[in-house]
């Protein structure tokens, strides 16, 4: 039996994705890049903006067209919540709760229906892993900060903290098998632990002492529980890789307020401005909405002005795009289309301009690199720095994924470097 899955959406679905993946392959299932070839297409699914939602039901319209015969399963986070539309389109509907399911599928083909939970039930449970030099591992699921725009508090349910022992277990085997860096995940990493009486700095201090791993990333966090302690650790855990993922949204006090963000920008860039004293070299990743209801264009100047001075690598900036169940979508002053569009093409221009600029610093110095496999440009392998920038260099025999290379920079591209091994 073959599988065909197709993946949209942030880390979590990616790790999910990989769940399957694995479960699959452990029953004897191979998979497929042809979904004409399947017997089971799967779709995972993001909700967090509408365009995202809509692409579950063009893929699987796209999927059935390929492939008739085949059994389509829905998946993810649309799934969570519209799976009675699902239902009509696909044979069988997963919800992110239910990814075990996928075991009673994998030993029998005639399964079909709908399987939603609205919690994990055992969330300390240690899901397979494709073998990988980066894995990615949960570490918490769902969200109890309902921000006024965002959907994930109802597709992934409230906060469950896995136990530090099921996490420690799982990254121990990960690296028995190949893993050399982990990716700690959660909707809000920093949040890890409260449950427990056991907080998330605690749990890098001890991923930090496992023996074989060279190196730990973890997203994402909210800057309201970003602390002076996590600061300190990415300073002082040598395998803590220099890069933080800190979303701030908008540079607006009052539009903050209105998104229930829990903090001015005034606090943000204090602990921006401590993380860049006290980390040398740490690169800090953002995530943008622009149009938020109301925005006006004063609201969006002081956006701008936060990118200046932060300076980000890079940002991941959207326009806002009302979701089913949030405060915002009820909001009054929504923004129109081409104005939402218009301060986008703005900011992301901005960006690429602080980023190529960041980029080209880096010619001439030597990084570290963690080599992850072979580069869809040409013959060469690509890995990332520290500062989790993909790095591209030249193939040789002696090179293998999972080597960690002093590379020296010898061009910056759009988004990448391309550099040589010394």
């Amino acid at each position: 039996m073959r599988f065909y899955i197709k993946t949209f959406g942030c880390q979590m679905n990616e790790r999910d994705s990989e769940k399957v993946e694995a479960i699959l392959e452990e029953n004897g299932w191979q998979k497929s890049d042809d979904p004409k070839t399947a017997d089971l297409l799967i779709v995972n699914s993001c909700a967090v903006r509408e365009k995202a939602e809509n692409k579950i039901y063009s893929e699987i319209g796209r999927l059935r067209f390929k492939n008739r015969k085949a059994k389509i399963v829905a998946m993810g986070c649309v799934a969570q919540f519209a799976y009675d539309r699902l239902s009509k389109v696909a044979d069988i509907v997963i919800g992110t709760n239910t990814i075990d399911e996928f075991c009673r599928i994998a030993k029998d083909y005639s399964v079909e229906g709908v399987f939603i939970k609205d919690k994990m039930e055992e969330p300390d449970h240690i899901f397979p892993h494709v073998k990988s030099v980066v894995s990615f591992v949960d570490i918490m699921y769902g969200c109890d900060n309902f921000c006024t725009y965002c959907i994930v508090p109802y597709t992934r349910g409230r906060e469950i903290s896995r136990k530090k022992e099921a996490i420690i277990d799982e990254i121990k085997e990960l690296v028995d098998n190949g893993t050399k860096e982990v990716v700690l995940l959660g909707q809000n990493v920093n949040s890890y632990g409260k449950s427990l009486g056991y907080n998330f700095v605690d749990l890098l201090y001890e991923v930090n002492k496992i023996e074989g791993l060279k190196r730990i990333r973890f997203t994402t966090s909210h800057p309201k529980d970003f602390s002076k302690e996590l600061i300190y650790a990415i300073r002082d855990l040598d395998k803590l890789c220099e890069h933080v993922h800190l979303p701030f949204q908008a540079g607006s006090n009052r539009i903050l307020k209105l998104m229930r963000r829990k903090y001015t920008i005034e606090e943000y860039l204090e602990k921006v401005f401590l993380l860049k004293s006290e980390v040398k070299n740490c690169s800090i990743t953002t995530d943008i909405i622009v149009g938020f209801p109301t925005e006006t264009e004063n609201d969006f100047e002081k956006t701008l002005e936060v990118v200046k001075t932060v300076e980000y690598d890079t940002s991941f900036s959207f326009k806002y795009s009302p979701r089913r169940f949030t405060k915002a979508a009820e909001m009054e002053g929504q923004i129109e289309e081409d104005k939402k569009l218009k301060r986008l093409n703005i900011l992301q221009q901005l960006q690429a301009e602080i980023t190529q600029k960041k980029l080209k610093e880096y010619e001439g110095k030597i990084v570290e690199v963690l080599i992850e496999g072979k580069s869809k440009k040409g013959d060469k392998l690509y890995g990332r720095n520290r500062q989790n920038i993909v790095v591209n260099v030249d193939f040789r025999d002696n090179i293998k994924a999972g080597d960690c290379l002093r590379v020296k920079i010898t061009k910056a591209l759009k988004h990448s470097l391309i550099g040589e091994p010394i």
